[in-house]
């Protein structure tokens, strides 16, 4: 079994279809994130759109054009450009798609003056494997690369 079959297991029996939301991300079963996750990572929207297609719920066509608007702003930056990337955007946290210390996890920068009051709790988020929430130069001390989703 390989590590994105891993992982979709794992997610799987952790949450069945249970749905988690994010303030911060879209809806979606953590099946459904472990796809996107995949398919945007490794390039491959054929992926993504099989299993799509599988979903009677769903609107596919929305579905695929929010993936296509999203697949190009996907970069796989080492510590020094995510650090780089971090700041120059002023982003102060971070919310992983997948569980947060998984190298594969896609970053999205959280800026505090655009959430209205909201507080953090960073650590209490950890015990999810979904929309984990971080703080980047705290991050970095654990990885070599990061994937961020650049908006």
């Amino acid at each position: 079994m390989g590590k994105f079959e891993k992982r979709l297991a794992a997610y799987n029996e952790k949450y069945g279809d249970e749905k988690k939301q994010s303030k911060f991300s879209y809806n979606y079963s953590a099946e459904q994130i472990v796809y996107r996750n995949e398919a945007l990572r490794t390039n491959n929207r054929g992926l993504y759109e099989e299993y799509i297609n599988t979903l009677q719920d769903l609107d596919h066509e929305k579905e695929l054009a929010e993936f296509d608007s999203i697949a190009p702003r996907i970069m796989k930056l080492d510590r020094a450009s995510f650090l780089a990337w971090a700041n120059d955007k002023a982003i102060q946290l971070v919310e992983s798609d997948i569980y947060i210390f998984d190298e594969d996890a896609i970053l999205k920068g959280i800026r505090l003056e655009d959430v209205e009051d909201e507080k953090f709790d960073v650590e209490s988020t950890w015990n999810e494997l979904v929309h984990n929430i971080h703080i980047p130069e705290e991050l970095a001390k654990d990885r070599v690369y990061f994937w961020v989703f650049d908006e």
